[in-house]
C-alpha cells in the first residue's frame, strides 16, 4: 500500500479521489473542494490517494500543522468494492507510519445507540482501536456533530486540540 499525494506524484488519481470524497461523506460533513485545494496550496492540508499496485483503493485527507509536527485525519475512505479486504487496516498502518513523528489526531463520531448509524459508529470505533489507536477521553462538538478524539498514544489535551484547530 502506497500513499501518494495528488498535488504531485499522485495527480493521476485526483479525480478518483474527488469522486470517492463526493460519494463517501454526508453533505453536511464535506468541505468545498475549492476550500480544500486552497488549504493544500497553503501547506495546511494534504490529499493522499491510497494505491495498491497502481490501483486507487482509497483516500486519506489530512489537515497539517508542519510547524508543530501535528496532523488530523480529516477524511478517510476506501472505495466500496475494496471494503472488507483489509485495505482500511493497511491504509491506516501506512498513515500511522507516515505520521509516526507527529501528534496524529483522529475524530470519530461519538457512540450513540439512538443514532441512525449507531452500528456503523460502533464498527468504526472498533476498527480504529483494533488498529492501534487509543481513547484520549476527549469529546468535542464540531459543526453540530459530537466527536470522540483518538490518538496513537491516547494522549492529547483539550487545549492541544483547540490550538491545532485554530491554526
Amino acid at each position: 500500500m502506497k500513499l501518494v499525494n495528488i498535488a504531485d506524484e499522485g495527480a493521476k488519481y485526483k479525480w478518483q479521489l474527488y469522486d470517492l470524497y463526493d460519494k463517501a461523506f454526508p453533505e453536511q460533513e464535506k468541505k468545498p473542494l475549492q476550500v480544500m485545494e486552497n488549504l493544500v496550496a497553503d501547506g495546511k492540508m494534504e490529499m493522499l490517494a491510497m494505491v495498491d499496485e497502481d490501483e486507487f483503493v482509497g483516500l486519506a485527507i489530512n489537515l497539517i500543522d508542519a510547524e508543530q509536527d501535528r496532523a488530523l485525519l480529516d477524511y478517510y475512505a476506501i472505495v466500496p468494492e475494496k471494503r472488507n479486504y483489509g485495505y482500511g487496516s493497511r491504509g491506516l498502518e501506512a498513515l500511522l507510519k507516515k505520521f509516526k513523528n507527529h501528534k496524529y489526531i483522529f475524530e470519530i463520531e461519538t457512540q450513540d445507540e439512538k443514532a441512525e448509524n449507531a452500528e456503523e459508529r460502533k464498527k468504526r470505533k472498533a476498527f480504529y482501536l483494533r488498529n492501534g489507536l487509543q481513547e484520549t477521553g476527549l469529546f468535542v462538538n464540531v459543526y453540530d456533530t459530537d466527536f470522540e478524539i483518538l490518538t496513537p498514544d491516547g494522549e492529547l489535551t483539550f487545549w492541544e486540540y483547540v490550538d491545532f484547530c485554530e491554526k
